[in-house]
């Protein structure tokens, strides 16, 4: 296993058999069966006629059946467009939402729910790396099932796994003052030290899903303060790899930060301490080294030109795209398109 110790005095997940209620931002039920609370969360917000809006894999999987069958009376929306699903959802008489997936599920939901003018809506992330439910301008009631994730297959794990560590350490390192977040960063990468590898190798390892789950609510959460660069570039890319975030995010995270090193020196020696790295000197290489070698491990592109539908050709464009995403706003060391290029070139 890979990974800094970590002090035994760390909270670990709910015990098996419980689930817990976590408010921040938003209010989340976590734990090993706890979607069977959907119904209830439902009732609470008035919900009785809710659309379950979902990705056709997991229709497929027979997950999206799973939870349909806590849900007499429930319709399916698995993509279409936004206008269709508003459509469809006043045709039906709806009145209110649920989200199944990952990060794009959940974030298609917001928008149909901010296009039909603020119905409730619950979260349901089936992943282990958006935490997209934490955004706290949107925030959304949620229910974190670890059980949920068992059949991400370990690419996707990996990905989206490391896409929540990039979560923690960006926020930590960007600019602002923002302690709730920075101690989530931390907490959070506590938990997916202890989860990544072990999901990966065995996904239905309930122990290292559930911390998983936890460490991905408290890397959305940190991210409220902002992120960095690495997420600035793979938000741009994605426009020629759809559904390739997290994965960009993976194969971008170790460049990002050995960029960044100069300017945030000081931050990551303290967050290397914090995390038990670094004891014998160069806290920053250490955490860069480990991110390099948990990413190298994952069953993942190693670079650029390994993610399909992304052109060398067309670098220029995604520097430019990075360079209009808030992200770059908070990253510790200032960027401009000649800088960004040459970091894509570097990870190309």
């Amino acid at each position: 296993m890979i990974g800094p110790m970590l002090s035994s005095a760390s909270p670990g997940p709910p015990p098996r058999g419980t689930t817990a209620l976590v408010v921040a931002p938003a209010p989340v039920r976590i734990g090993v069966g706890a979607v069977r609370d959907l119904p209830a969360a439902l009732a609470a917000l008035g919900v009785a006629r809710p659309m379950l809006v979902t990705d056709p894999n997991l229709v497929a999987i027979g997950l999206a059946e799973s939870v349909l069958s806590t849900l007499p009376g429930a319709n399916v929306w698995t993509g279409g467009g936004e206008a269709a699903a508003v459509a469809r959802f006043r045709e039906d008489g709806r009145d209110g939402l649920a989200a199944l997936g990952g990060g794009s599920v959940i974030a298609a939901a917001r928008a149909i729910r901010e296009a039909l003018g603020g119905p409730p809506l619950v979260a349901i992330p089936t992943t282990g790396g958006a935490g997209v439910e934490m955004i706290a301008t949107a925030p959304s009631p949620a229910i974190s099932d670890p059980a949920l994730a068992r059949s991400l297959p370990p690419d996707l794990t990996a990905a989206t796994g490391l896409d929540a560590l990039g979560h923690c350490i960006e926020s930590f390192l960007a600019t602002g003052f923002q302690p709730f977040a920075d101690a989530a960063a931390v907490e959070g990468l506590r938990h997916i030290f202890r989860g990544l590898e072990a999901a990966i190798q065995d996904g239905s390892d309930l122990d290292a899903r559930s911390a998983m789950a936890v460490g991905s609510l408290l890397g959305g959460t940190a991210a409220n303060k902002g992120l960095g660069v690495a997420h600035a570039l793979a938000r741009a890319a994605e426009s020629d790899a759809p559904g390739r975030h997290a994965t960009l995010a993976a194969v971008l995270l170790p460049h990002a930060l050995r960029f960044n090193r100069e300017a945030a020196e000081p931050r990551m020696a303290d967050l290397a301490s914090r995390l038990g790295l670094g004891r014998a000197g160069d806290g920053p290489g250490h955490l860069i080294t480990l991110v390099e070698l948990l990413r190298a491990n994952a069953p993942l592109p190693r670079k650029l030109r390994d993610v399909p539908g992304l052109a060398r050709d067309r670098i220029a464009e995604y520097a430019r795209l990075a360079l209009l995403d808030p992200a770059v706003a908070s990253n510790p060391r200032p960027c401009t398109p000649a800088v960004l290029e040459d970091l894509l070139d570097r990870a190309w």
